[in-house]
């Protein structure tokens, strides 16, 4: 199963349009993690494998209670004023760092043996959140986190690239 992650729209303002959802933009690197029978994969939006790199994430994942799922996310360190720092990825500073790396997921394209990246965003954000609901502390749902502000489009909706994405 290849999947590609969508890419952020960003926005001068917030709005309202039907089909639309308001997320803080994290600066991280964006990552689709797969969990199957055969263990996990946490790869890049260029198709990178950074599962190595980022090995106590995959065990995260590994520990999430279905045995398959492909999530959409973005690996983030945050500040000690949890503002996220792209520029610590490589190598962050230990002694300003507030967390190490987190993976936030946006979206949970499939679960359980489902692809649901056909269902609406709701029903992809409910699988997301029974699986959240048991996990590490490594992994986290942007939509848990009541964060708003910059907007992603509905896998049927075509959206532009931020500037900064990776």
């Amino acid at each position: 199963m290849i999947s590609v992650p969508m890419a952020p729209t960003q926005v001068a303002r917030p709005f309202h349009h039907a089909g639309w959802v308001y997320e803080e933009k994290v600066d991280g690197w964006r990552v689709l993690a797969y969990k199957d029978v055969t263990g996990v994969r946490l790869v890049s939006r260029n198709g990178r494998d950074l599962t190595r790199r980022f090995a106590e994430l995959a065990a995260a994942v590994a520990g999430l209670e279905p045995p398959t799922v492909l999530l959409d996310g973005e690996v983030a360190v945050f500040d000690r004023q949890l503002i996220s720092r792209f520029e610590w990825l490589p190598g962050r500073p230990k002694d300003e760092a507030a967390t190490p790396p987190i993976l936030i997921a946006f979206d949970c394209l499939y679960a359980r043996g489902k692809d649901l990246r056909e269902r609406p965003l709701r029903a992809r954000r409910a699988a997301w959140l029974r699986t959240a609901s048991r996990r590490g502390p490594r992994c986290s749902s942007a939509a848990t986190r009541g964060w708003s502000g910059r907007t992603r489009p509905r896998p049927t909706e075509k959206g532009g690239r931020s500037p900064g994405s990776r």
